[in-house]
């Protein structure tokens, strides 16, 4: 099926986000007396007897997937509770060897460095190398909802406080930024940004907001709102931070500092998991209460509907290879799918 959905340009007016200085948090938990909403969640997937495109993977039921970078890279699942890793060397291939499964302590969140991993919970963060081998940085990090890295190796991590902690690459907690109820996701930009190169951006659920922020000052720069029910976010080779509205079925994309919102479009039966692929410029949505991940063309500052395919049943995470592989996870069913680019064509 193809179609095509224009993303219509908008500016949306700025709202004014509170600064924060030096290394001191502005309370002990979130920030209160800002208007919120119920943090949205995926619609249940369907009962269904339809096939999955691509390859599909018996895997642990998984809340985050993630590729590593470079010689001997892995792709890791991280499962439900937290407590387990599962790496895989060529997922989907016919001669892939048996995933590595690593036991962890409770994991909120996990992101790829170098050819490794790193994760965060309570207690502090986890390394995870290629070949599954794990160091424990031990540190106190309270709710772990999210993970970032930065290109110089810092280690930003999101609770469910409303803080974002700013952790040196020996796991020491150099910064705490308060100002927000939950800290979502964070996403930072890549070196082919130009300008807007290592710019930090968190998603706030809770307030279905986008805050830049300033890791070194610990400034929070002004935010804008997201719909009302925003759940996911990823940045892509421009610097444009693109949101799921799970609420509002809906995506969105934000750019610039200040930042605007400039794409929105519409995507029925509850958008979750999302996925960039900078190969094709394709912006890759899970919608749950249809199993169907649809593919957009966003390189002209609109979205063209290029691909619809089958996916596993509630993909909570996906994530695009450097070969332009799209890897989806399913939270319910212990499932990995693997769409090689031949299976969308």
């Amino acid at each position: 099926m193809r179609a095509r959905t224009r993303f219509t340009a908008l500016l949306v007016a700025v709202a004014t986000a509170s600064a924060l200085t030096a290394c001191g948090q502005s309370d002990d938990g979130p920030k209160e007396n800002v208007p919120t909403v119920t943090p949205a969640t995926a619609a249940e997937s369907p009962m269904s007897d339809a096939t999955p495109a691509g390859t599909v993977v018996v895997a642990l039921p998984a809340k985050a997937i993630v590729v590593g970078h470079g010689a001997g890279a892995k792709t890791a699942i991280l499962s439900n509770d937290g407590t387990r890793v599962q790496l895989f060397a060529a997922p989907g291939a016919m001669d892939a060897p048996a995933p590595i499964t690593v036991t962890v302590p409770a994991l909120g969140a996990i992101a790829a460095v170098g050819n490794g991993f790193v994760g965060a919970g309570t207690d502090g963060l986890v390394r995870i190398d290629a070949n599954g081998g794990v160091t424990e940085q031990k540190a106190e990090l309270g709710g772990v909802l999210s993970l970032a890295v930065t290109d110089d190796q810092r280690v930003l991590v999101g609770t469910d406080r409303g803080h974002v902690l700013v952790l040196d690459s020996a796991g020491t907690v150099k910064r705490d930024i308060g100002g927000f109820v939950r800290v979502d996701s964070i996403t930072v930009a890549p070196a082919s940004a130009g300008d807007r190169a290592g710019q930090v951006v968190v998603l706030d659920r809770a307030q279905s907001a986008v805050t830049p922020i300033d890791i070194d000052t610990g400034e929070l720069k002004a935010a804008l709102r997201a719909g009302d029910g925003a759940t996911v976010s990823t940045v892509d080779q421009y610097g444009r931070v693109l949101v799921s509205g799970t609420r509002n079925d809906e995506v969105y994309a934000f750019y610039g500092q200040p930042i605007v919102m400039r794409l929105r479009a519409p995507v029925p039966a509850s958008p979750y998991a999302i996925a960039y692929d900078g190969r094709s410029d394709t912006l890759w949505v899970a919608s749950t209460a249809s199993d169907v991940i649809t593919g957009y063309d966003v390189s002209s500052g609109e979205a063209l509907e290029r691909h619809r395919i089958t996916s596993v049943p509630q993909v909570t995470a996906m994530t695009v290879t450097d070969a332009g592989d799209l890897l989806a996870v399913s939270g319910r069913d212990g499932a990995l799918q693997v769409v090689f680019p031949n299976d969308v064509r």
